[in-house]
């Protein structure tokens, strides 16, 4: 079984790491189907299929969730097998994304890594006017970015740096967090969370690697503030405070460690780092 890291929840407690709640990406996700289909006038709102049941005509589900709304469904994919470098910053996947009105929409995005902008051409549509946008921050288009720059020579920008690189430049972890064979031991306890690391720590040269479990409690029983639980990987640095999780977009899909990021005070990174790095 690979480890998973799931999309939509919330930052990791201890590691600002880069995407955003499913609030924010519902946002983030209205403004990309607004500006990337001209064509949409309709107020024929259509029934929403799942994607993930249809076949992209290989004979395999390779249409992958980049994005969702606020309610968890998504409603942005990309067809990671169509990656395709566009020059040394760029690159170019298939994507499918519902607009605002329910309406299914299908094409082509490219991705500027160095500038951080994008632009999506639906199919069918051979030229439009609208400018390459910024990309937003919590959207599919970012997770996008995140995933793909890390391949172009503008990967430093998405913090794939060169003195970071023995951090994020590491082989996939064998086996999924939840089957580490340590003690759970707690290091953080609030009302809106709490947070325990596997005490089976692994550490090669400046980096140690340790599983975390962590639960983000958000008070009430609505669609938007559902309380999250989930299993992490994460590599720290034992020279700075820095760390990096390990992120997978499918699971039939490698995945990558993400750019490392701080650790806040009291975080598993810090707490961890104190015990074994020494």
């Amino acid at each position: 079984m690979k480890p998973v890291v799931s999309l939509l929840a919330a930052s990791t407690v201890g590691l600002n790491f880069v995407f955003a709640d499913a609030n924010q990406a519902s946002n983030a996700e209205a403004f990309l189907m607004a500006r990337t289909d001209p064509r949409d006038k309709s107020d024929n709102d259509r029934d929403l299929i799942d994607r993930s049941q249809v076949n992209d005509g290989s004979g395999k589900n390779t249409w992958i969730p980049f994005g969702y709304n606020n309610e968890r469904v998504a409603v942005f994919w990309g067809r990671v097998s169509t990656y395709k470098p566009l020059n040394e910053n760029s690159f170019r996947i298939q994507v499918q994304y519902n607009t605002n009105n329910g309406r299914q929409m299908e094409g082509r995005m490219d991705v500027n890594c160095k500038n951080k902008d994008y632009y999506i051409r639906p199919n069918g549509v051979f030229a439009q006017n609208a400018p390459w946008a910024v990309i937003p921050k919590g959207s599919g288009v970012q997770v996008a970015a995140t995933f793909f720059c890390r391949r172009t020579a503008a990967k430093a920008e998405w913090g794939y740096t060169e003195s970071t690189k023995y951090i994020w430049d590491a082989p996939a972890p064998i086996y999924s967090p939840d089957q580490s064979s340590g003690e759970w031991v707690q290091f953080l306890d609030r009302a809106d969370g709490q947070g325990y690391y596997n005490d089976d720590v692994k550490k090669e040269g400046d980096v140690i690697t340790f599983a975390m479990w962590t639960e983000t409690i958000k008070g009430d029983m609505s669609t938007d503030n559902q309380d999250v639980q989930r299993y992490d990987w994460i590599r720290s640095s034992c020279k700075k405070n820095l760390g990096s999780s390990w992120f997978v977009l499918d699971p039939s899909v490698e995945g990558i460690w993400l750019p490392p990021q701080p650790g806040r005070p009291g975080g598993a990174g810090m707490t961890v780092r104190k015990r074994f790095c020494n």
